[in-house]
């Protein structure tokens, strides 16, 4: 390893994700959520009635989205950003994870899988400027 950097730590130079896009949070209330995010904790939250996000300095965001239809309070997303979603899928498939179909956004496309312990995760590829 490197000067500055742990012994353990593994390059990602080949990995299927390239960081963390967005982490989100399915809430109950969105304005008592939105006020304790924003009043108590300071994260500076902007958005609509259904969906308010911050982005920290180095580009991760952080969410609320008014839980709806079968996704309950509590629930946690994670959004694993990539540069090639196809790429992705396939690698994972080749894995042997199972990865749900992509669906294609304007805002962007995304697949969920799981992890071994059952946590439902996203790829996430931002749509080409």
């Amino acid at each position: 390893p490197a000067a500055n950097e742990p012994a353990n730590a593994t390059s990602i130079s080949n990995a299927v994700i390239s960081r963390i896009n967005v982490v989100y949070l399915y809430v109950r209330d969105m304005d008592r959520s939105t006020a304790f995010y924003r009043d108590v904790l300071g994260i500076p939250l902007e958005g609509d009635g259904d969906w308010v996000e911050a982005t920290f300095p180095d580009g991760v965001r952080f969410a609320l989205h008014e839980a709806h239809g079968d996704v309950s309070p509590g629930t946690i997303n994670v959004d694993f950003e990539v540069a090639d979603i196809d790429d992705a899928v396939g690698r994972l498939r080749a894995a042997g994870v199972e990865v749900g179909e992509v669906t294609r956004e304007r805002f962007g496309c995304f697949a969920e899988f799981r992890d071994p312990d059952g946590y439902v995760l996203e790829l996430f590829q931002p749509p080409t400027k």
